[in-house]
């Protein structure tokens, strides 16, 4: 895992990103969005070798402002209060899992159809038993299964794709190598049911193996 990825990542590069999300986002456009405890989940999470696709998102240095920011991107359809900690590290059980399958022609361009993420969230109350229904609490997930826009560089191997729908949108600003992909994660919500800010936040930076994210 690589921590020092925000620093390795072009200003002009996250600058476009942000810019043309906020020219572009269109609210209203056809809903694409699972997002519950325990979702529907067709994103594959695994490569065609049968290795595990599933990468983490992550902030280390800094746990309060990860939990926060990841509570505030739930809050679309959840108060962050309906979570427990959400570890920062990228390394324990518990925190937030990503998976991206993206596809691209040979421009470049996003194939919006068959592009998908999904954004697993084990915050520490996964596992326990929920009181009022006496089942397990499985992971909050949020599933995007089209994309919204997005551009791949093959010479440069650096990539941005766009999720969006009436909610709001989750950006990823990257580049890859052989074996992982690394970069940023950028969210801005339309709504909040807890009153959550609804500017642009960085929730913090990604990696996912490569042969999952391109396979």
């Amino acid at each position: 895992m690589k921590t020092s990825v925000l620093s390795k990542l072009t200003l002009g590069l996250v600058m476009a990103l942000a810019m043309g999300l906020s020219a572009c986002a269109k609210k209203g456009d056809s809903a694409v969005r699972v997002a519950k405890r325990g979702g529907e989940i067709t994103t594959s999470s695994t490569c065609s070798t049968g290795a595990s696709s599933i990468g983490r998102i992550y902030y280390p240095s800094n746990q309060s402002a990860f939990e926060a920011a990841v509570k505030s991107f739930v809050s679309t359809n959840l108060p962050g209060s309906a979570f427990g900690s959400i570890d920062a590290s990228g390394s324990a059980a518990n925190g937030v899992f990503l998976t991206m399958n993206l596809r691209f022609d040979s421009a470049g361009q996003i194939d919006k159809a068959n592009s998908k993420v999904l954004v697993q969230i084990r915050d520490s109350l996964v596992g326990t038993i929920d009181s009022s229904t006496q089942k397990e609490i499985p992971a909050y997930e949020v599933q995007f299964t089209s994309a919204y826009n997005g551009v791949l560089n093959k010479s440069t191997r650096k990539f941005t794709v766009t999720f969006e729908d009436q909610y709001g949108w989750i950006g990823f600003d990257g580049y890859y190598d052989n074996n992982n992909a690394y970069g940023t994660v950028y969210f801005k919500n339309y709504s909040s049911v807890d009153g959550s800010s609804l500017q642009q936040q960085t929730m913090g930076s990604f990696w996912v193996p490569t042969c999952g994210l391109l396979n």
